[in-house]
């Protein structure tokens, strides 16, 4: 009895050395599937979380019970360990989850261009992330593109901080697509965008130069456009970042928008 306990342990410890690339396995295939578009927007990233915490927990206690059967050739000591490890091993999900660590997907290309951004490290205040406020805006100014992986809208006002006080109202939308090394969807979508908007009386202006020269450790520009209408100013952006293509777009005024497309990585 001692031998098959020892043995259980020691495969319930193997298995759950595999629990997070499980978890993340099954996190990255949840955002890169439409399954997010079932639940509203704002809780789309905590779902897909919830689900991998779960899920992952659940398949280590699956297997860990089928090892069980195999040993001690019983339901009711398969379905203690079932339980026991079930509930460890989602203890552990709940305390090692870390949204940056998705991927390289979707969601990680996201957050990276909000939260995790080198242009943002102030030498006095540290790390500052971007003001910014998730608000569905792109469906209301008709500035929606088509063919997306995932999306995040919202609004940038930095007027209650000290690094991007000069932006009082910036709204920006990040919409991911495939790699645009083997689809231009990325592409399609910004000259759509912007053929949309000639067609509405918008033109096209000069790009900030700073905008244009934008290299970093997380990706490349593609391709970048701003339009003008009176003092108001559409930017969009194609970058390939982590493998994935990533459009930016910002409304707002003119000056505003500069500054921001500027400072973006």
């Amino acid at each position: 009895m001692k031998r098959q306990t020892f043995t259980l342990i020691l495969i319930s410890i193997l298995l759950l050395l595999l629990l997070i690339p499980i978890r993340l396995a099954i996190m990255i295939l949840l955002d890169i599937s439409d399954i997010s578009k079932l639940f509203p927007h704002n809780l789309s990233s905590s779902v897909i979380i919830g689900i991998g915490i779960v899920l992952s927990a659940f398949i280590v206690g699956f297997l860990v019970k089928i090892a069980a059967l195999k040993i001690y050739k019983e339901e009711k000591p398969a379905r203690i360990a079932f339980l026991a490890v079930s509930f460890i091993a989602l203890f552990i999900s709940v305390y090692t989850i870390n949204i940056p660590r998705i991927g390289p997907s979707p969601q990680k290309v996201i957050y990276y261009t909000l939260y995790e951004n080198e242009v943002y490290v102030n030498p006095y205040f540290g790390e500052i992330s971007l003001p910014f406020k998730e608000r569905d805006w792109t469906k209301e100014y008709e500035l929606r593109p088509h063919g997306y992986l995932k999306r995040e809208e919202g609004i940038v006002n930095g007027t209650d901080g000290f690094v991007f006080q000069n932006i009082t109202g910036v709204y920006m939308g990040i919409f991911v697509y495939p790699s645009p090394h083997k689809s231009p969807k990325c592409e399609n979508a910004l000259r759509d965008l912007e053929e949309r908007l000639k067609n509405k009386g918008w033109q096209r202006t000069e790009v900030p130069p700073e905008a244009l020269e934008k290299r970093n450790f997380i990706g490349r520009l593609i391709n970048a456009t701003m339009l003008q209408q009176g003092n108001k100013a559409v930017y969009l952006e194609c970058s390939d970042v982590m493998a994935y293509g990533r459009l930016i777009i910002l409304y707002g005024k003119k000056e505003e928008v500069a500054e921001l497309a500027s400072i973006l990585s």
